[in-house]
């Protein structure tokens, strides 16, 4: 008999760019869980009640945030800027707000209850002509910590996850990228823990890079 898998009672939404959500839920699905995903760019709070409709009340979300985008600060338009601000910081507000009661209601009821900040490494490093992404991952970082101290009591464990430089062609590059099974297989990892413990905190570089 085939035993279950590490998630096998969860239900799960994963929400971002499909290079890291598509080999997320890919890789909880095969762990198991039932899984929905929500593209980039659409209203998360309104397609939260049609993913509760389809999965029931959710107690695993995994929100992989905004894209890469640098250069020099001031050869870009603010617009730009504030674009990029709004795709990954207001997508990590969003998908915290829109399933915390999910999330409060199954630690309530002694469920594992996980919420997954998959953020950058850029949050803690400087790169030059990264400024504008780096502080939106910054942001995310500390959306994270915080949420998890005002969550403490509740059982709802809050991570992030700080990667380096994800490729589709990482073997390709010699080594130097994160492949987006990598950063799957990791958030797997901590969602499979016993509800007693979290990972609070992870930082996933390519061996190569530290």
């Amino acid at each position: 008999m085939t035993a279950p898998g590490p998630v096998a009672d969860r239900r799960a939404v994963v929400i971002g760019l499909p290079l890291l959500a598509d080999a997320i839920a890919a890789e909880l699905a095969a762990g198991g869980a039932q899984v929905e995903t929500i593209p980039p760019g659409h209203d998360v709070l309104a397609a939260a009640d049609g993913v509760r409709e389809r999965l029931g009340s959710v107690d695993l979300v995994v929100a992989a945030l905004g894209g890469v985008g640098g250069g020099p600060f001031g050869l870009s338009p603010a617009e730009r800027w504030a674009e990029m601000v709004e795709q990954s910081a207001g997508e990590a507000v969003r998908a915290a707000r829109a399933f915390l009661d999910d999330l409060l209601t199954a630690a309530a009821n002694a469920h594992r209850a996980d919420l997954v900040l998959v953020g950058s490494a850029a949050a803690s490093e400087l790169v030059p002509a990264f400024a504008v992404h780096a502080a939106t991952a910054a942001g995310a970082a500390q959306l994270a910590r915080t949420l998890r101290l005002e969550l403490g009591g509740t059982l709802v464990r809050v991570r992030h996850i700080a990667v380096g430089w994800v490729s589709p062609r990482a073997a390709a590059d010699g080594g130097d990228a994160l492949t987006p099974e990598d950063v799957a297989q990791t958030v797997l990892f901590t969602v499979s823990m016993p509800a007693t413990t979290n990972v609070a905190e992870v930082s996933l570089l390519p061996t190569a890079n530290g």
